[in-house]
């Protein structure tokens, strides 16, 4: 399954966010996120600059390109953290930034170091051992499932 496809399945699907009361009469409505902050389409953070725009909520098409563009942001600030990686591992980090941020992932920096090593183990038991994985073990469930380099 493709990056933007597994993080639609993380954010919430259309469905699910239909059974949530978040998209309804053809629209993507914000809501807020299990940390409190104001979220819309496929788990994209309103900034306060975007709440005006955004606060009728967004089509479809909408929320793919905000998704997208969301995409293309975290993969830059993935690079910055500066590992060469597989593919896998690439995905499992946009991912990780996605959900948390730069500064959020680069808390993790016992993992970064296994990653820095090819450590694909303790990287897996580093990120275990989190307030991430203990909020959110279905997706890190997930996520490690689709590692080919474990």
């Amino acid at each position: 399954m493709d990056l933007k496809q597994r993080l639609i399945n993380y954010e919430g699907t259309k469905e699910y966010q239909t059974t949530r009361g978040y998209f309804k009469h053809g629209k993507f409505w914000m809501y807020k996120d299990t940390e409190n902050y104001l979220t819309i389409g496929y788990g994209h953070k309103v900034l306060p600059s975007e709440h005006e725009k955004l606060k009728n909520g967004i089509t479809p098409m909408d929320a793919d390109l905000l998704l997208a563009w969301d995409i293309d942001r975290t993969i830059k600030d993935v690079k910055k953290i500066g590992l060469t990686l597989p593919k896998d591992w690439e995905d499992f980090m946009v991912i990780m930034c996605f959900q948390l941020g730069l500064s959020g992932v680069k808390k993790f920096r016992q993992m970064i170091a296994a990653l820095e090593k090819q450590d694909w183990t303790e990287a897996i038991r580093q990120a275990k051992d989190s307030l991430w994985y203990r909020q959110t073990p279905n997706r890190l469930n997930a996520m490690i499932s689709e590692l080919k380099n474990k």
